[in-house]
């Protein structure tokens, strides 16, 4: 939608920074509207996690969409259980239904908070839940259709890429710091809430909730690769955990007020510190990962490179460049590439797709990614060797390419010196590569 109103490229990627940092507000909106029912007016402890978050940590359109329908859902499915109407039921589940087609998994959350809010609901409550239900049958279903017919599959594309994975699963490895965090928010304040405040919000919201969170965890850990460690993944934690924190801090100052502002002003300074800190210091005045221009100067103009394969970053040098970048980790959802490379193998998937060059490690080699892309098969999709560059460090002159579903070894493609185009140590390397040097 954004590049249908900018289609030059750098002007919709400030269109999309833009419409990301709305639904942020939106979101911080939404959350706030929900603190002043439940927790008094302290909407800065719940600020005071979640702003951070999604202003530093939180990433893409599709993370924003999440937390803004999901607090959608919470706000009018807790209108829902105060005051029954037609409205209110119309409300809650598009918010619900449109918060599981942000994020798949959120099937989860909104399954446990249907049901509560549908048990705490008397009769003439239960019986607008009903009138609801073909909301969801023609939202979902179309969503179902739509893969079926693009894709022959009703299973989510990333989800089968990630869950298919036989190479990048550590259980455990795969739950951040952000997540752990929220995880122990969530956990710490249920069991006070479920001491201090058994109320209607805590009942059929956050318990729920908090149960739905519980069973995305076992998911992530049990099923699905490490690609899962990215922050959009737990929007939802921190969202719970964040209006937790409110809850709590209401429960700590309803005896003693006169100090609930003076720690909402302290959180505030806090949460100023941060974004201080960690946004403007780290991100605006640290080191740039933008390709400069001399990257497309040398890639596209002179060395005549117009299609990569990219072992990651592809978003970006596509954006800030005119190479055409084929993403190797199935990014998109190809099926039928991720089919070729199985079944044909990389020399004609190469020459089929008219593959010039390829985007791979930075050199020297660090030790960060020696050890998540020499020593092991970076995001299912390839496997560099590494060997002595001569100065005391590593460099790679090969790479062993795979296709993902089915999970197999589509060839290796040999990565020349004299064949390097460009290289950045903090960004990347490309090569200029043809079909011939696939080596198997």
């Amino acid at each position: 939608g954004v590049f249908k109103i900018f289609p030059a490229k750098l002007q919709a990627i400030h269109a999309i920074g833009g419409l990301i940092a709305s639904l942020q507000i939106a979101t911080l909106w939404t959350v706030r509207r929900i603190v002043l029912r439940v927790a008094n007016d302290l909407w800065p402890f719940a600020f005071a996690l979640l702003i951070p978050f999604l202003f530093c940590s939180q990433l893409g359109t599709e993370g924003a969409l999440n937390g803004l329908t999901l607090a959608a859902m919470i706000l009018c499915g807790y209108k829902l259980n105060l005051q029954p109407s037609p409205r209110a039921a119309l409300l809650f589940n598009l918010a619900a239904a449109v918060a599981v087609l942000t994020r798949l998994d959120n099937i989860f959350i909104v399954s446990f908070v249907w049901l509560a809010i549908w048990v705490e609901l008397g009769s003439a409550g239960r019986r607008l839940q009903a009138i609801m239900i073909p909301l969801y049958a023609v939202l979902w279903g179309s969503y179902l259709a739509s893969n079926w017919v693009y894709f022959h599959t009703l299973q989510p594309i990333s989800g089968m890429l990630k869950s298919n994975a036989l190479t990048d699963h550590a259980l455990g490895a795969n739950l951040p710091h952000t997540a752990l965090v929220a995880l122990g928010v969530v956990v710490v304040g249920i069991a006070i809430m479920a001491v201090k405040r058994r109320d209607l919000f805590f009942r059929t919201i956050e318990v729920p909730f908090a149960l739905g969170v519980l069973c995305h965890a076992a998911y992530i850990v049990f099923k699905m690769s490490n690609e899962t460690r990215w922050t959009w993944y737990y929007t939802s934690w921190i969202l719970l955990a964040s209006i937790l924190l409110a809850r709590i801090g209401s429960l700590i100052f309803e005896k003693i007020r006169v100090l609930a502002v003076p720690a909402a002003a302290l959180c505030l300074l806090l949460l100023v510190g941060v974004l201080y800190k960690q946004g403007y210091k780290k991100f605006y005045l640290g080191t740039s990962p933008v390709p400069p221009s001399a990257f497309n100067e040398l890639i596209y103009k002179q060395a005549g490179i117009r299609r990569v394969f990219a072992f990651d970053q592809p978003g970006m040098l596509a954006y800030f460049s005119d190479v055409e970048i084929v993403p190797l980790d199935g990014l998109m959802g190809n099926l039928e590439f991720q089919h070729d490379l199985a079944t044909k193998g990389l020399k004609a998937v190469m020459e089929q797709e008219h593959i010039e060059g390829f985007i791979g490690l930075p050199m020297p080699v660090s030790d960060f990614n020696k050890k998540q892309s020499c020593d092991a098969i970076f995001l299912s999709t390839e496997q560099f060797h590494c060997v002595p560059n001569g100065s005391g460090g590593l460099k790679t002159d090969a790479v062993d390419i795979y296709a993902r579903i089915p999970s197999k070894l589509a060839g290796t493609l040999a990565l020349r010196d004299s064949a390097l185009v460009w290289n950045r140590a903090d960004l990347v390397s490309v090569w200029k590569v043809s079909p011939s040097d696939v080596l198997r």
